[in-house]
C-alpha cells in the first residue's frame, strides 16, 4: 500500500521561495489540496510539481488565478481526450489487422 507523504506549507514554501499567500490562493480556487493536523497545514508531496507549475505560468507570464484554474481544467480535459484517442486507435488497429 502506498503511503502519502505531507510536506508543511511553511516549509515548502521557505525552500522554493513562494510566497504563502500564493499557495492560500491556490487553494481558495481550488486548485491545490491543503491537509490540515492541528495548527499546521500540509500540502501532497504529489501536487509539488503541479504548484511549481502554476508558479512559473502566474510569475512568468502573469496568467492571473482564474486563468489558471481555466489551465488545470482543459488539461485535465485533453489528458481524458488523449486517453479515449489511444483507446479508439487501438480498437481500430485491431479492426484493420482482422
Amino acid at each position: 500500500m502506498a503511503r502519502e507523504k505531507y510536506i508543511l506549507v511553511s516549509h515548502y514554501c521557505k525552500h522554493a521561495q513562494i510566497e504563502d499567500s500564493f499557495l492560500k490562493n491556490l487553494h481558495e480556487y481550488g486548485l491545490v489540496t491543503f491537509e490540515k493536523k492541528e495548527n499546521d497545514v500540509f500540502i501532497d508531496e504529489k501536487d509539488i510539481s503541479e504548484i511549481e507549475k502554476m508558479f512559473r505560468l502566474h510569475t512568468d507570464l502573469g496568467i492571473n488565478f482564474e486563468g489558471l484554474d481555466a489551465i488545470k481544467q482543459m488539461l485535465k480535459r485533453m489528458k481524458k481526450m488523449e486517453k479515449q484517442l489511444d483507446l479508439l486507435q487501438k480498437k481500430l488497429g485491431f479492426y484493420q489487422t482482422n
